[in-house]
C-alpha cells in the first residue's frame, strides 16, 4: 500500500518498506529537513554586513541545523512502527524479522563509501595520518566518545545517534514483552524522554568549551528523546489503525505542527540574538530546543492520517519527495564539499556571482552526486538485501525531469 499519491518517476525509486506502507508526506518532510541542513552548512552571512541582514540571515542560518531533530523524529516513527504492528498481532512479540539486515543495509554501505572517499582525499592531500585514526574512530563508533583530532565530516555524529536508537529499540520492546500495546507505547516513550533528560542534567559540565559540550550532549543516550516523539506517534497510529475516512480529521493536528514549528524556529532565532544560544548553549536553551523541536515534529506526523489534505499534498510534491528519497546520500556527501569550496575560492567580497559559486554550485554538485550514489549503489543494494529483485529504479534523467 502506498499512502498518498506519487508520480511514477518517484515510485521507481522507492524501496519497499517492511510495513508495506509508504508515506509520501514523510518523504516531503524529510526533503525539507535535508534542505535545512544543507543550507545551514552552505549559506553564510558576511559578518561585516548590516545588523538587519545579520538578524534576517545569520541567525536564521545558524538555526537551520534543527533539521536534524526532524530526521530523528521521523526515524522514531518509521523504525518503531513495524515493532508496534508486530506487537498488535501478538503481545509477546518484541522483534521484527530482518530488522538488523535492513538497518545495516540502509546505513552502513553509503556511510562507509562516504567515509572512504573523504578519508582518502584528505589523507593524500594533507599526508596526515590523523585522518586515518579519525576514520577508524568513526568506523567503530568510538568517535561518539572520543573527540577526533581532525575533522572528516561533521554530519557523521548523527549517524551514531541513529545507531544508538537502532540498538536500544529492540531491547526496550523485549523488556516490554507481554504488555499490551498502549502500555508498551507509554512505557517506551517515557523511558526515551526521561533518561536522556536526566543524563544531560547529571553530566552537564561545570565548565568547558562549546566542542566539549556538544560532544557530551551527542553521547548516548542524550539525543534519544527526539526519537521518543516518533515512537509515541507510532504507537498511536497502530492503535487507531491505518488512515481511513474516520481518522482523516486527525490530520488537522498537522497544521498545528506547522504553526508550532514556525513558532519554534522564531524563538530559536530570538534566543540566538539575545543569548547567543548556538555558540554557548545552556541547560535551559538545550532542553527548550529539544522539547520544542520534538513536539512540533511529532505534530507534523499527523498528516499521514489524511494524505489528500492540502498541506499533505503540498508536502508530497514530487520534487520534495525526490529530495527526501535521496536525502541520506546528500546528507553524507554535502558538508565536506561545501566547506572545501568556501575555503578554496575564498570570500565573495560582495559579489553575488562569487557567492553563488561557493554556495549553490557545490550544493547542486553534491546533490547530483547523491542521486548517482543512490541510483547505482544504495538502491540496488537495498533491494538485494530486502529481496525486492523486481524493484528497479527509473532512469535518472526521466526521474529528475519529473521531480523538478
Amino acid at each position: 500500500m502506498n499512502v498518498g499519491k506519487s508520480k511514477d518517476t518517484n515510485k521507481g525509486w522507492e524501496v519497499k518498506p517492511s510495513t508495506g506502507a509508504h508515506f509520501d508526506v514523510l518523504d516531503g518532510i524529510r526533503g525539507i529537513a535535508i534542505l535545512m541542513v544543507v543550507f545551514f552548512h552552505g549559506f553564510y552571512v558576511n559578518p561585516k554586513s548590516t545588523s538587519i541582514f545579520q538578524v534576517l540571515g545569520g541567525r536564521v542560518i545558524q538555526n537551520l541545523n534543527e533539521g536534524v531533530p526532524i530526521f530523528f523524529v521521523l526515524s522514531g516513527f518509521l523504525i518503531s512502527y513495524p515493532f508496534f504492528r508486530k506487537k498488535h498481532a501478538d503481545a509477546r512479540a518484541w522483534y521484527v524479522p530482518g530488522y538488523w539486515r535492513r538497518r545495516i543495509g540502509k546505513i552502513l554501505p553509503p556511510f562507509y563509501l562516504s567515509l572512504s572517499i573523504f578519508t582518502a582525499i584528505l589523507y593524500f592531500h594533507y599526508r596526515n595520518p590523523e585522518y586515518l585514526k579519525a576514520a577508524g574512530l568513526w568506523v567503530t563508533g568510538l568517535a561518539n566518545f572520543i573527540q577526533t583530532s581532525v575533522p572528516i565530516n561533521d554530519c557523521y555524529w548523527s549517524l551514531i545517534v541513529e545507531a544508538q536508537f537502532y540498538v536500544f529499540l529492540p531491547i526496550l520492546f523485549f523488556l516490554n514483552r507481554g504488555l499490551n500495546l498502549s502500555k508498551t507505547c507509554l512505557t517506551i516513550s517515557i523511558i526515551l524522554l526521561a533518561v536522556p533528560l536526566i543524563v544531560r542534567q547529571v553530566t552537564w559540565p561545570v565548565s568547558g568549551g562549546r566542542e566539549e559540550l556538544l560532544l557530551l550532549t551527542e553521547r548516548f543516550p542524550c539525543q534519544l528523546d527526539f526519537f521518543a516523539w516518533g515512537v509515541f506517534f507510532a504507537g498511536i497510529f497502530t492503535m487507531l489503525g491505518n488512515a481511513d475516512s474516520s481518522r482523516r480529521p486527525l490530520a488537522c493536528v498537522g497544521y498545528t505542527g506547522i504553526v508550532f514549528l514556525i513558532f519554534t524556529f522564531c524563538m530559536l532565532v530570538v534566543w540566538t540574538g539575545l543569548f547567543n544560544s548556538v555558540e554557548t548553549p545552556t541547560r535551559w536553551s538545550t532542553e527548550s530546543t529539544h522539547f520544542l523541536m520534538g513536539t512540533s515534529s511529532f505534530l507534523l506526523l499527523f498528516f499521514v492520517f489524511d494524505p489528500q489534505c492540502l498541506a499533505a499534498r503540498i508536502l508530497s510534491a514530487s520534487y520534495l519527495r525526490f529530495i527526501g528519497i535521496v536525502s541520506y546520500e546528500w546528507f553524507l556527501f554535502h558538508q565536506p564539499v561545501l566547506f572545501w569550496f568556501r575555503g578554496e575560492f575564498g570570500s565573495a567580497n560582495g559579489s553575488i556571482f562569487k557567492y553563488l559559486e561557493v554556495t549553490v554550485l557545490p550544493m547542486a554538485l553534491t546533490f547530483g552526486l547523491s542521486v548517482l550514489v543512490y541510483r547505482f549503489f544504495s538502491f540496488p543494494l537495498l533491494n538485494y538485501i530486502r529481496g525486492n529483485k523486481k524493484n528497479r529504479p527509473a532512469p535518472v534523467a526521466r526521474t529528475l525531469t519529473g521531480a523538478l
